[in-house]
């Protein structure tokens, strides 16, 4: 299965994810609460990006299932974490004008620019580690917790809910099921894109950590 390769191509990242310094603190409790408020902030203008990209996917699809697979994911996929992220807004009074770092709009950038001009199955696995690799990292996180004194547990337990996890195997057998047609080219292009989001995963957590800033 092409899924199945692809994780393989990115294990060694999934394994710096696990233990970088965002998700590690996050996991024990100690993740000091600016870098997770800043980290909210960030991910609240990421989704919205997200779901225009997710929405794009979908009205470039060709058979109707997956026009409508795409469709539920840019609004009920997601919908959960936007209700967490305004429980948390109200809950710490953030401001909702976000200004993206670098790192965020770098991000953003990419699955949008995949989505509209690159063939459909490479957008669809560029989007697919925003699914696949969230829901590992939670899945790894919540089974390293105990007892309810952790102040994330409820980004936690989010992550994972049966709801998300549904999306999440969705998305990765659609992208089974389009690189199974796709020529060899194609299959690799996907790689590269999976390999890529991926990547950017990675960057976004540690720009959290790094309260990352423009420089200029």
């Amino acid at each position: 299965m092409w899924s199945q390769q692809a994780w393989e191509k990115v294990a060694p990242i999934y394994a710096k994810i696990l233990t970088m310094p965002f998700n590690a603190e996050l996991s024990n409790g100690t993740l000091p609460q600016e870098k997770f408020l800043f980290y909210l902030a960030q991910d609240a203008y990421y989704l919205l990006e997200f779901g225009r990209t997710l929405s794009t996917i979908s009205s470039r699809m060709q058979h109707a299932d997956l026009v409508m697979a795409f469709a539920g994911f840019s609004t009920g996929a997601i919908f959960a974490e936007r209700s967490l992220h305004e429980s948390y807004f109200v809950e710490f009074g953030l401001a909702t004008n976000i200004q993206p770092t670098p790192s965020t709009l770098l991000y953003t950038n990419y699955i949008l620019s995949q989505a509209a001009y690159a063939n459909v199955e490479i957008a669809v696995a560029a989007v697919l580690p925003c699914f696949w690799i969230y829901k590992a990292v939670g899945d790894y996180i919540f089974s390293q917790q105990s007892g309810d004194q952790n102040p994330y547990k409820r980004w936690i337990d989010m992550y994972a809910g049966a709801e998300f996890a549904t999306a999440v195997e969705k998305a990765i057998t659609i992208a089974d099921q389009l690189a199974a047609v796709a020529n060899t080219e194609t299959r690799q292009k996907m790689f590269e894109a999976f390999e890529m989001a991926t990547r950017l995963e990675w960057m976004f957590w540690d720009s959290a950590y790094q309260l990352e800033k423009w420089k200029i």
